[in-house]
């Protein structure tokens, strides 16, 4: 019998079952034709009606009414056509396991599970997204969940008693989230754009809406290049403007603080902060935020089949599961010691490599993975060892750990940077679950 998860979350709702994912929708519903659209369709053209456009309904489920629609009342109801969209073309009559983000409260929950009524399915389970990564972990309660949603970011912690993990503080941090992150971003390409070729982008909705879509593109492309051209062809007239990597990181650094001054409140510096994999590359991210744990996406569906009879319940009684037994390795003795967290991949630009592993650096001319400089050459060897990470290093070049001169046999943790003086690029530790 086929088991279907749906994640709720702003940003993306997923549907999924143990042969991958099926559905990806973000929380995006737009009003301006006749037959409403939802998910990426909406998304694309959200800047062309930004009136019709609706991005709170899941953050804010709620049954207040809306001020611009005459075809829907309130967020719920937007909520449920939605899922009723991402749930049309597949059979999920044997129910549906609902996993939702930890700031959810019994009124929204409540109204979820309302909503499912009216549906053609049934929901079967009720479980808290961070949890489910929680419970696969090696020290749960020494780590620290970060939801990054539409329009927030989320901090979670976890306690361990008795060979459970259960769920902790929750910390709601408001205008941290993707659309603040793609305003940052979309508004300092704008600024570069005039800078450079004396054109505002954001002059009229077609060319800030392919600025929007194309964000992700330019994104890729800078961790991957460092510095790329952009182009922007308006009405046959072609711009173009440069930028690198390090305009992406230094524009949100502002938003970055705010995350970490939050961490810093919940948790201090002992604890591992635990992405998502998709964001672990964020720009900015690993500069500005330490001891980051990549989670990667089939995690949250494997922990869940894994505690799927103490999750799953009779339809119209479910429990919010906010406690699972762990997993992972729970015995003291496994476990990295605080601020010492032990890192199973490198990270240079957008690409994760298992350790251990070596790294050439200079012009870039190799054709494996290469630590950008200019007239400094070498290789960095990456060695496993019991209490981290050991770098040695042959060639030019002075050696930098976080920033500051190091020496051939420093250990080195998950969420350390790695560089070469006069390099543009750095090597992030982290780890992979």
């Amino acid at each position: 019998m086929s088991v279907h998860v749906i994640e709720l979350n702003d940003r993306k709702v997923i549907l999924r079952n143990e042969g991958g994912v099926l559905v990806e929708s973000p929380g995006y519903a737009n009003t301006a034709s006749k037959q409403p659209l939802f998910g990426e369709q909406a998304r694309q053209i959200a800047r062309l009606h930004p009136r019709q456009t609706y991005t709170q309904f899941w953050s804010q489920l709620s049954l207040d009414p809306l001020a611009n629609s005459s075809s829907f009342r309130h967020q719920a109801d937007l909520a449920f056509a939605h899922l009723n969209d991402i749930a049309g073309q597949h059979d999920l009559n044997n129910g549906v396991v609902f996993a939702v983000p930890s700031n959810y409260n019994r009124n929204q929950l409540s109204i979820l599970l309302g909503l499912v009524q009216s549906c053609s399915f049934n929901a079967t389970g009720l479980v808290d997204i961070p949890l489910l990564a929680a419970a696969n972990a090696d020290a749960p309660d020494q780590m620290v969940y970060l939801d990054i949603q539409l329009h927030q970011s989320v901090l979670t912690s976890f306690t361990l008693s008795n060979d459970r993990v259960e769920r902790g503080k929750v910390v709601q941090i408001p205008g941290t989230g993707l659309l603040a992150l793609h305003d940052a971003w979309a508004n300092m390409v704008t600024d570069e754009f005039i800078k450079q070729s004396r054109f505002d982008p954001q002059h009229n909705a077609e060319t800030e809406q392919y600025v929007y879509n194309q964000l992700e593109d330019w994104i890729n492309r800078a961790l991957k290049d460092n510095e790329i051209l952009m182009e922007i062809n308006n009405k046959g007239a072609v711009y173009q403007a440069r930028i690198n990597q390090g305009h992406f990181e230094q524009r949100v650094r502002n938003i970055y603080a705010k995350i970490r001054t939050e961490m810093d409140n919940l948790a201090g510096a002992a604890f591992d902060l635990h992405v998502p994999a998709e964001f672990a590359s964020l720009p900015g991210l690993g500069l500005y935020l330490k001891n980051i744990t990549a989670v990667q996406d089939a995690l949250l569906l494997e922990s869940c089949l894994k505690h799927l009879d103490q999750i799953r319940g009779e339809p119209g009684s479910l429990n919010f599961i906010t406690s699972l037994p762990v997993t992972g390795k729970t015995n003291p003795a496994n476990r990295p010691a605080a601020n010492s967290t032990l890192a199973s991949h490198v990270l240079l630009r957008h690409r994760a490599y298992a350790l251990p592993t070596t790294i050439a650096y200079g012009s870039g001319s190799t054709s494996g993975p290469c630590l950008k400089t200019t007239d400094t050459n070498g290789t960095l060897s990456l060695t496993l060892a019991d209490k981290g990470i050991m770098v040695s290093a042959q060639g030019n070049g002075e050696l930098l750990i976080n920033g500051s001169p190091a020496s051939t046999g420093t250990i080195l943790n998950a969420g350390d940077a790695l560089s070469i003086k006069g390099a543009g690029d750095e090597l992030r530790m982290i780890q992979v679950e």
